[in-house]
């Protein structure tokens, strides 16, 4: 049965998600996408469940902040999306937690510190096993849900790396597993389009604090690239975020939105 057109004719309606209860992994970061995505939906009046691996003070922070700035309920679950259990139980948690999800934002990932030749096997499988797998993982242990429901929103954190090759950093292992989450978010749009919508928004090079150690020189290598001269902050995506998990973008599905100041259309 075909996705079915929002009542609301109003844009402020259509963009609101009051009622709604959105998933957001690797959330624990103080500036990161994840953060970010949390705070477009929780400005948007969604109730929140963020999640992290490592950082469960970094998350508990976020929890607080959200709920200081929005006034919205957020709790913050421990998950290691590379372990299908784990995702599983995320979902069953959230569910019996907040009853429902409406939208499911899979943000963590993984980056690699080398190429195929000079990084081990295990750093391979490292990357594509959270970056790749850890989403369909997420697809997987959500989807049934969205299903039973009839609607859902899944949106996979991909990256202008799936769509090039960056220089000088050699990272063959992310780039494909990056490549494969664009691509998994047109398939699974084509698997589940009689009950949820799945996009991709792929960032550029984004001022989290990751790549702080990254010399110098070579950051101004990668922004010199950049049509626009700069990384992007990560409050520069959440208006994506919210667009693709809300009823702003009911006839939107399998596409992804590039948020890179320009880099690939060089």
């Amino acid at each position: 049965m075909p996705q079915q057109v929002p009542t609301a004719s109003k844009l402020l309606d259509l963009f609101s998600l009051k009622g709604k209860v959105i998933v957001i992994t690797g959330a624990s970061g103080p500036r990161g996408m994840g953060i970010e995505a949390a705070r477009g939906c929780a400005e948007m009046g969604a109730d929140i469940a963020i999640t992290y691996l490592t950082r469960k003070e970094g998350a508990e922070q976020n929890v607080a902040g959200l709920i200081k700035d929005y006034g919205v309920k957020v709790k913050a679950y421990s998950c290691d999306i590379s372990d299908y259990n784990d995702c599983e139980k995320l979902v069953s948690d959230v569910l019996k937690d907040f009853g429902h999800i409406d939208g499911f934002i899979a943000n963590a990932g993984a980056t690699a510190d080398g190429g195929v030749i000079e990084s081990t096997k295990e750093a391979w499988d490292k990357v594509v096993g959270i970056d790749l797998n850890g989403t369909a993982y997420c697809a997987k242990a959500v989807g049934p849900h969205f299903k039973k429901q009839g609607h859902g929103s899944f949106v996979i954190t991909s990256s202008m790396s799936g769509h090039v090759a960056n220089f000088p950093q050699e990272q063959t292992s992310y780039n494909v597993a990056k490549a494969g989450c664009v691509h998994m978010a047109k398939s699974l749009a084509n698997e589940w389009r009689d009950f949820a919508r799945v996009n991709s928004i792929s960032p550029g090079y984004i001022s989290t604090g990751l790549s702080d150690f990254i010399e110098p020189k070579t950051q101004q290598l990668w922004y010199s690239m950049v049509p626009m001269g700069r990384p992007g902050e990560a409050k520069e995506l959440k208006a994506a975020y919210v667009y693709l998990i809300s009823d702003a973008s009911t006839y939107t599905t399998g596409a992804d939105i590039v948020i890179d100041g320009g880099y690939t259309c060089r």
